[in-house]
């Protein structure tokens, strides 16, 4: 909002990008002093329960939450489960949490103490956070040497391994990979840590990026609209390596994504998946198994007085449209 007097000459003004970020400038003396309005933050346990009917962003915004919280859970998950490929309709997750408030009013999330995600395809799936790390039940830390899918955010799968009609060259051939369909500037990550191969232009595929991982894995990743690596360089595990666009020979904008195990092409959508990378990387120590199995239990408490607290709230207006 701004402030002008008569004459149109600026006397102050507000910028609230949300409850905890209010911004003001003001006219004093032929200058413009600017401030950041000191805002209360605090946290407070909550708790939601939902089942998914068709994406995990469309299934928390119809229970009234925001997406911020829809890829905390993605992020969680990130090594264990696709939301794409592995979403089914009618599985459910419930999560402990901690919701920000500013000066009493909602104003986001904080962390996940608590996650379980119940899936017709990917079974039950648990996570405990521990020691700022994440664990499933047993006390095995989510992190795995691969991640399942190299884009952070929701995508669909416009094309899929193997023989398909190409839609520019208009005949039959081999896919060696996967399309991912994202909108033009969605990060891609790194599926693994490694070494950057090959950063250009390469043909039909566009801006193209190939990384060899120690693991023996070579992934590969197309049709890209910039990339932010070159030749000889080491990325991490999760690392934005560029961005999807719709360079080369494309129809859209996708992700032409690949992986390839001893000079042979693999569908990324299975062998990911391989149980041989799928070795935790960590695990809670001995002493601290005792303490882990305390926290692991409070959790669960916090959850079931949250869930409670809620449902006795809600009441009768819960059967309300």
């Amino acid at each position: 909002s701004f402030v002008l007097d008569s004459d149109g000459k600026f006397l102050r003004a507000q910028l609230e990008y949300d409850n905890a970020n209010v911004f003001h400038a003001e006219a004093r003396n032929n200058d413009i002093c600017t401030w950041k309005e000191d805002v209360v933050l605090e946290y407070k346990l909550d708790a939601i329960t939902f089942t998914i009917k068709d994406s995990l962003n469309s299934s928390v915004s119809a229970i009234g939450e925001g997406h911020d919280i829809a890829n905390k859970i993605r992020n969680i998950f990130r090594w264990d489960i696709d939301f794409h490929y592995d979403c089914r309709s009618g599985d459910k997750c419930t999560i402990l949490f901690e919701r920000r408030y500013a000066d009493d009013k909602p104003s986001g999330y904080g962390r996940i103490l608590l996650a379980e995600y119940e899936g017709q395809r990917v079974g039950k799936k648990t996570a405990i956070r521990f020691n700022e790390k994440y664990c499933n039940a047993k006390g095995f830390g989510l992190e795995k040497p691969v991640l399942i899918t190299p884009l952070r955010k929701e995508m669909r799968v416009t094309s899929r391994f193997g023989r398909r009609f190409h839609p520019i060259l208009r005949r039959y051939r081999r896919h060696d990979g996967v399309d991912l369909g994202a909108p033009i500037g969605t990060p891609v990550q790194s599926v693994a840590k490694g070494v950057v191969k090959f950063a250009g232009w390469k043909g039909g595929y566009g801006r193209y990026v190939c990384i060899m991982h120690d693991n023996g894995l070579e992934t590969r990743y197309g049709h890209l609209n910039k990339y932010r690596f070159k030749r000889g360089q080491r990325v991490k595990q999760g690392e934005v390596i560029g961005y999807v666009g719709n360079s080369g020979q494309s129809t859209g904008p996708h992700l032409d994504f690949q992986v390839v195990v001893d000079g042979v092409n693999k569908d990324p959508m299975k062998i990911l998946k391989n149980p041989k990378l799928r070795k935790p990387q960590y695990m809670v120590d001995a002493p601290l198994k005792l303490r882990f199995k305390q926290v692991v239990e409070e959790r669960r408490r916090q959850l079931e007085k949250c869930i409670a607290l809620r449902k006795a709230w809600q009441g009768p207006w819960a059967k309300l449209p």
